[in-house]
């Protein structure tokens, strides 16, 4: 019976992790099918433009995500030592940012599976609200 309960929350993580990597794969084809798109009809300007859009399609970027932040003084930062909690202002349920190249794009939820964690893209920021942010 001990058994029992010990593989049932390994095949939840097993489960868990794939439907994960299954969204990822799902994400990743569609992806490519916009590739495809653009392969074929261009961005707004035919091929030429599809071809100068392929150029940019390989520049690193610098993707990090922001689980929190909170102030601290100077003097609460210097008592810190190993094994220190430092309490961020947001809960659990606060939608992570996540920003590329420092700038907001996207808002996720971290995944957490066994030792590895991740971020599942819940919401786009829109042109709009980024345009709103800048001025």
């Amino acid at each position: 019976m001990d058994a029992e309960k010990q593989e049932k929350p390994e095949e939840n993580i097993d489960d868990l992790w794939a439907s994960a990597l299954k969204e990822q794969e799902e994400a990743s084809r569609i992806r490519e099918v916009k590739r495809e798109m653009i392969d074929a009809e261009g961005v707004g300007g035919g091929k030429e433009a599809s071809e100068k859009l392929k150029r940019f399609l390989d520049i690193p970027l610098q993707v990090e995500v922001v689980v929190g932040s909170t102030v601290m003084t100077l003097g609460e930062l210097l008592y810190l030592a190993p094994g220190s909690i430092v309490e961020l202002q947001q809960t659990v349920e606060t939608p992570v940012d996540i920003k590329v190249n420092g700038k907001l794009v996207a808002k996720g939820e971290i995944v957490i599976v066994e030792e590895k964690f991740g971020v599942r893209i819940i919401e786009i920021v829109t042109l709009e609200e980024r345009i709103k942010k800048v001025v």
